[in-house]
């Protein structure tokens, strides 16, 4: 992605990427979650007037009542008057229209009482509902404000804000990753970097991860210094600025990069080589002038204008004798294969100066011994030039390639940037090898690791914690069925045997006298009777009773259970389990921030530099409450 032909607007929304604040990325937030709901709750409808209702219920009865009686006494009254009035002429008939009049009226007050309390019913109900309709729509009117004024404030929050570098933050080193995301970290970091402070980039990635940094740099009018190695080699700057000890240092040191403990000695020699040379060029060190002076001591013929005629027989015939010469051939010719793709470093590049933004790249070239040496070089040389800067040191992002780093260098840039204050970020392709050595030096971030043993070195550099994890789960169902038959067979005999007797007695008499009437009282005649009767009944029964029964019982029964069951263990997990961070999105960062206490913290960001393309982006961090 290159900004060089974008439009106006978008161009000014790149240089957005400047604002002040150190960036490693963003994070996104949605406004809508902050919304405050309206919590007034809805006012409810008033119960109707129960004192003006019962009064009305009292009425209405009232008048029912009274309108019943009135009937029934009135129609009795009237109708005895009429009778009346048949019998007792016209007063009669006056007082029966008094009394129908009369029971008329009380008909009519108390239909009036009913419609007066009907009528006020009606009132107070009216009086009420006006009431609660004018709270409703008061309340109404509240909740349309307040979602109004949550919509003008969520609307002016920012969505995506910036994660910060973290204040005081040395070292940084970010694993994994791609180029592209990789890329896009650079630019975001890279620009809220140079806001701040100069910054010197080496890219030995080979896939010119700068080149995006390079053209919004640009295009903010940053000066910006572009060293492209090998291809541009002439115009580089890598070797300027070096006294001639610490250009002969860094040659040698980057010749032995893989195996420097072993080749000590060899390390010497060349050393005791190239300070020879050094000395006899003068304070004018160049590698055209130490390539050319090596050929001279090999006998070689040069025909390039580096040293002088009288510096060329010098060095051929005084610097060493014909043994060592031929002792030390072997040095002298590798040094010499070494040197001749670096004789033409720096010869193009005049007197111009480092830039605000240094950019010191490999480009895309077959891998080689010279372009190995050249990064192994810019590292050696920016190591150097940061230990003797002047000024406030500049901050310092190195981007390794496939190839990696020998750990020596990267330490070494490490302990003069501590020294001195410099701030360093190391992109690191993969977490392994010298990578995997360094983890823990600094600030650490994350990006997609593909490869399933470097996300488990990073998920363990996170840690583990204890956690209540589902261990079994048991479902049991099962049903039981039981079926009994019982038969009962039964007889049973039984004899009875009844005696009865039964006596009767009775006696009887009686006396009678005949009168002859008249006045003689005395009886003409007198007779008697008596009489008796004795009965005795004796009897005897027997009976004999023969019982059989039988009896068949079915019981049939029928159970069914259930149970599920769970079960939960205390286990010691990741963190951060390896599978998720192999499956990072292309441009998620995770930023690991480690606790006085020992615990982690992971902070997620987006490095996408096209974030600050979108609406509701700030460049500063979102605050956590609102």
């Amino acid at each position: 992605m290159t900004v060089q032909n974008t439009e106006a607007s978008t161009a000014d929304r790149y240089l957005r990427l400047f604002e002040p604040g150190q960036r490693l990325g963003w994070t996104y937030r949605d406004p809508e979650s902050l919304r405050s709901p309206f919590l007034e709750p809805e006012p409810e409808r008033p119960p109707g007037p129960v004192a003006f209702q019962n009064r009305a219920q009292a009425a209405r009865l009232r008048h029912e009542d009274r309108k019943g009686s009135t009937v029934k006494i009135g129609g009795g009254i009237s109708l005895l008057l009429l009778l009346l009035t048949a019998v007792g002429g016209a007063l009669m008939a006056v007082l029966a229209v008094i009394a129908a009049g009369a029971t008329t009226a009380l008909v009519l007050s108390a239909g009036r009482s009913a419609a007066q309390a009907d009528a006020q019913l009606e009132s107070k109900t009216t009086e009420l509902e006006k009431h609660f309709q004018y709270t409703w729509q008061s309340w109404h009117q509240r909740g349309l404000q307040h979602t109004a004024a949550q919509d003008q404030w969520i609307n002016g929050l920012d969505a995506w804000g910036a994660v910060p570098a973290g204040p005081g933050t040395r070292r940084l080193d970010v694993f994994g990753g791609s180029q592209r995301s990789r890329e896009g970290f650079l630019t975001v970091f890279g620009t809220s970097t140079l806001q701040q402070q100069p910054l010197i980039v080496v890219d030995l990635t080979q896939a010119l991860i700068c080149e995006e940094l390079c053209a919004v740099a640009g295009l903010a009018g940053v000066p910006v210094d572009v060293q492209l190695l090998p291809s541009r080699i002439a115009e580089s700057g890598i070797a300027s600025g070096l006294t001639p000890q610490e250009l002969v240092d860094s040659l040698v040191e980057a010749v032995y990069a893989e195996d420097s403990e072993s080749n000590r000695a060899a390390r010497a020699l060349d050393t005791r080589i190239l300070q020879q040379l050094c000395a006899v060029l003068g304070a004018e060190v160049t590698p055209a002038r130490l390539g050319a002076g090596l050929r001279a001591l090999m006998g070689e013929i040069d025909d390039t204008e580096a040293l002088t005629r009288a510096e060329r027989n010098r060095i051929a015939d005084d610097l060493l004798g014909d043994k060592n010469k031929d002792q030390m051939r072997d040095s002298l010719l590798r040094l010499a294969a070494f040197l001749e793709p670096l004789e033409r470093l720096g010869a193009g590049r005049g007197g111009r100066g480092p830039g605000y933004l240094t950019c010191i790249a490999l480009d895309f070239t077959v891998g080689s011994a010279s372009t190995e040496l050249l990064g192994d070089l810019a590292v050696q040389s920016v190591t150097r030039r940061l230990a003797s800067f002047p000024e406030a040191a500049p901050s310092v992002v190195l981007a390794l390639g496939e190839r990696g780093l020998p750990r020596r260098y990267l330490e070494q840039l490490a302990a003069v940037c501590e020294r001195r204050g410099a701030q360093l970020t190391v992109l690191h392709p993969h977490l392994r090898e010298g990578a995997e050595e360094v983890i823990g030096s600094g600030t650490v971030g994350f990006m997609r690791l593909g490869n399933h043993q470097e996300a488990g070195i990073a998920a363990d550099f996170l840690g583990r914690h204890h956690s209540f994890v589902l261990h079994s789960l048991t479902d049991t169902e099962g049903t039981t069925v039981s079926t009994s038959v019982a038969t009962t067979v039964g007889s049973s005999v039984s004899k009875g045997t009844t005696y009865s007797e039964s006596v009767t007695r009775g006696s009887n008499w009686g006396t009678s006298d005949t009168y002859q009437g008249g006045f003689n009282p005395f009886p003409a005649s007198s007779s008697s009777s008596s009489g008796g009767n004795y009965s005795k009944t004796t009897g005897t029964s027997t009976s004999t009773t023969y019982t059989t029964n039988e009896s068949t019982t079915h019981t049939t029964s029928e159970g069914t259970s259930s149970s599920l069951a769970r079960g939960e263990q205390r286990v010691y997990e990741y963190a951060v389990e390896p599978t998720q961070l192999q499956a990072l999105a292309e441009f998620s960062l995770l930023l690991v921030e480690r606790r006085p206490d020992g615990s982690v913290t992971v902070h997620p960001a987006d490095c996408n530099p096209n974030v600050v393309l979108l609406d509701r982006v700030s460049t500063r961090p979102l605050p956590y409450t609102v």
